[in-house]
């Protein structure tokens, strides 16, 4: 990783970690639990199946833990990763709260996973994609940490190419709890990565393919799919005029 990589990877460390306390209390689950019940019926009905044991399942980029707390209620035994210490307490917090013990939390690079390979089951990931300089280089991650036949779900969008769009346009950019300030600064850490150039999720699709996954499937709609409600909409709205499209692609290995 050169200096100017390691530059943008700590900026936006900063920026996730600041936001902890107010991102953990938007995506806390007791106000989603439509939401919350849409995914877990999606992730279970896509989860690899194993017998005679636990399904062993990562969490790439778990944030506060909205997604482990799924996994964890769907039996799985679950590593959530996220590079930022805060979010991590943030989602251990949380996991202490719903009485979740199967859930361990490690510091790391979703983009330089340390895992051996094969060593897990299911992989899962939302809303993360999106800000990687590298995203490609995740993908290859996940992929290699899951074990022949196993499954990775990646619910995201093209965010960065909304914001944008937005900003090209000229127009203010909103999120129902984020200040200006804290907007544009995620703005311009987005701004210039190769994702955002993406024509997504086209470019996740043929990722994975490249990488060697024997099965890809997207779902274009995802809320209506999830039939996902106009509160739980914030994340893809990037300003009065803009919003991104949110997908889910699926891989199997």
């Amino acid at each position: 990783m050169d200096d100017a990589a390691k530059e943008l990877l700590e900026r936006s460390r900063a920026y996730w970690s600041q936001r902890a306390p107010e991102y953990s209390e938007l995506h806390d689950a007791t106000r989603h639990e439509a939401l919350r019940d849409a995914l877990r019926s999606v992730l279970r009905d896509l989860m690899s199946r194993v017998e005679g044991r636990p399904v062993q399942a990562l969490d790439a980029g778990c944030g506060s833990g909205f997604m482990s707390l799924i996994l964890a209620e769907l039996g799985c035994e679950v590593t959530a990763v996220d590079f930022s210490a805060d979010m991590l307490a943030e989602a251990a917090r949380n996991a202490d709260r719903a009485g979740a013990a199967r859930i361990a939390f490690q510091q790391g690079d979703v983009q330089n996973l340390a895992f051996e390979e094969g060593s897990f089951d299911f992989a899962v990931s939302r809303n993360v994609f999106w800000v990687l300089p590298d995203a490609a280089a995740a993908y290859a991650g996940v992929l290699r940490a899951l074990r022949p036949g196993g499954t990775l779900v990646n619910v995201d969008a093209n965010y960065g190419h909304a914001f944008n769009a937005a900003a090209a346009a000229g127009n203010e950019p909103v999120h129902p709890t984020q200040s200006t300030a804290q907007l544009l600064e995620r703005n311009a850490i987005v701004a210039d990565l190769p994702v955002t150039r993406a024509q997504r999720p086209a470019w996740d699709l043929a990722v994975l393919l490249d990488l060697g996954a024997s099965e890809v499937r997207c779902f274009q709609d995802a809320e209506r799919m999830l039939g996902i409600e106009a509160a739980d909409r914030f994340s893809a709205q990037a300003s009065a005029q803009e919003r991104a499209a949110l997908f889910v692609v699926c891989a199997c290995k």
